[in-house]
């Protein structure tokens, strides 16, 4: 499973990030606009635009008198529907968007406006949240042919109805309706924050896209890496990338990284093939010519080629034997076994030779039992106990553990000898690799070689440990095996 703390550190996720932050923004200034968009916004405009006509004819009234005031509601709402006009317009109806003015009397009766009555009387009042006007709801209307205002039964009314914001005021005597149609207003917010919705949908699905895209290549591009490292620290070049798509640029990365894999599988199988070959070639005429050292009259001379050639043949037979278990990958040996019993066998074989040493061999042993070949188990503690007590000086300490945890089982060998520099722990089990330390100490390179290609087998792992005993020098050699 993906570790949230690589989703959060990759480039991936910054930009998934940036995008969700800018879609966060557009989302806040959305709602921004409907806050300077909203309802009591629009009422506070339009009540403006009502007290400013109600001014007006306030003024007017003031100034020329309320014949003035019934003069220029004519004008403004032609045609009349004032008593005095025999106008018979049949086509006439309220227009839901024009300005409503209605002038009454004392007596209450209509002298002149564009709404054929009192609109107070048939509206629905509605709170506006205003000091100065307040909303109606009106129904609309339309004339009977040859109708007059007197005859307000010739009118109409339709079911639907249009949301007024209106005025009333007193001119000596006479009443005065100012109202102003905002249905239209409400229609605009409406749509406004239809709109916005439909965008903030859009971001937040953008959002979720972008996470999804970048939680995508995390986890193609993690796998990738996870495979390579894989790849690496085992040195299986059989491994390769799992292609569970075709259509994105990553899954043609793997394909050309699987090619690539492919390719260095096949060199590195032809160069182990070409030396595997020269081991097995020659190993049998080095069996002749040390057949024939052996017929040398001179003792010295005899004892030191024979002692070459022998060290030869246990190159090229240990070549072999490295090759045999990486690609035959044999467990014809497997079985159930004791793990404490090979271990103390072991250490019995090495013990004589510590001691003429003076070196101090521990041991620290648990019953356990693990599925593997006991014979190639023995020989790689064997491999690694002969290189501790090699490099280990007289008077040192080499210390043996088994021991196993719920999952795992775990030897350890750890000694305080000459050790190995920290940046040459890595290629400790490379073919042929010698420290620097112990580069005049005999030996091919091929030991720790071996033992890796063991502990590969029983599906382990080989670890080497910098100074284990905390003196300042010596290495620790580590296999882990699941249990």
């Amino acid at each position: 499973m993906l570790a949230i703390g690589n989703f959060t550190r990759s480039s991936s996720f910054r930009v998934g990030v940036l995008l969700a932050s800018l879609a966060l923004v557009a989302i806040l200034f959305i709602v921004y606009f409907w806050r300077l968009a909203s309802s009591d916004v629009f009422i506070r405009e339009a009540s403006a635009a009502v007290d400013a006509e109600t001014y007006a004819f306030t003024l007017l009234h003031e100034q020329a008198g309320i014949e003035a005031v019934i003069s220029n509601i004519k004008k403004r709402t032609s045609p009349s529907l004032s008593p005095n006009s025999n106008e018979t317009d049949t086509s006439h109806s309220f227009t839901p968007s024009r300005l409503i003015v209605v002038l009454r009397d004392s007596e209450n009766q209509i002298v002149a406006g564009n709404y054929p009555t009192w609109p107070i009387a048939m509206g629905t009042s509605v709170d506006s949240g205003t000091s100065s006007t307040s909303i109606i709801n009106l129904p609309e209307f339309t004339d009977g042919k040859g109708s007059t205002a007197q005859d307000s039964n010739s009118y109409s009314f339709s079911n639907s109805t249009n949301s007024i914001l209106y005025e009333e005021v007193n001119l000596a005597g006479y009443s005065l309706f100012v109202g102003r149609n905002i249905d239209d207003l409400y229609s605009a917010q409406w749509l406004g924050k239809t709109f916005g919705w439909i965008i903030i949908a859009l971001l937040c699905v953008l959002g979720a896209i972008s996470f999804a895209v970048a939680l995508y290549v995390v986890k193609r591009i993690n796998r990738m890496a996870q495979t390579a490292d894989y790849i690496i620290r085992t040195g299986n070049l059989e491994e390769r990338l799992e292609i569970d798509s075709s259509w994105d640029d990553l899954s043609r990365l793997a394909v050309v990284f699987n090619h690539m894999l492919d390719t260095i599988e096949s060199a590195v199988n032809n160069i182990k093939s070409v030396s595997d070959s020269i081991a097995h070639d020659l190993r049998t005429p080095l069996a002749r010519l040390r057949n024939n050292l052996e017929h040398i009259g001179d003792e010295k001379l005899r004892h030191d080629t024979t002692y070459e050639a022998d060290k030869l043949l246990n190159m090229f037979n240990s070549l072999l034997r490295i090759s045999k278990l990486e690609t035959v990958n044999q467990k014809e040996g497997f079985c159930d076994t004791e793990l404490s019993d090979m271990v103390t066998d072991v250490v019995d074989l090495y013990q004589p030779l510590a001691e003429d040493q003076d070196i101090k061999l521990v041991s620290q042993v648990s019953k356990i039992q693990v599925y593997g070949d006991p014979n190639l188990l023995f020989q790689a503690v064997a491999n690694v106990l002969d290189n501790a007590i090699k490099y280990t000086p007289d008077g040192g300490t080499v210390m043996l553990q088994l021991t196993a945890t719920s999952s795992h089982v775990v030897i350890s060998v750890n000694d305080n000898g000459k050790g190995v520099d920290e940046h040459e722990l890595d290629n400790l089990e490379r073919r042929f690799f010698q420290a620097d330390k112990s580069r005049n100490c005999e030996g091919n390179g091929l030991g720790l070689s071996l033992v890796s290609a063991i502990v590969k087998l029983h599906k382990g792992k080989l670890w080497f440990v910098h100074d284990p005993l905390m003196q300042g020098h010596g290495l620790g050699v580590v296999f882990t095996f699941p249990r």
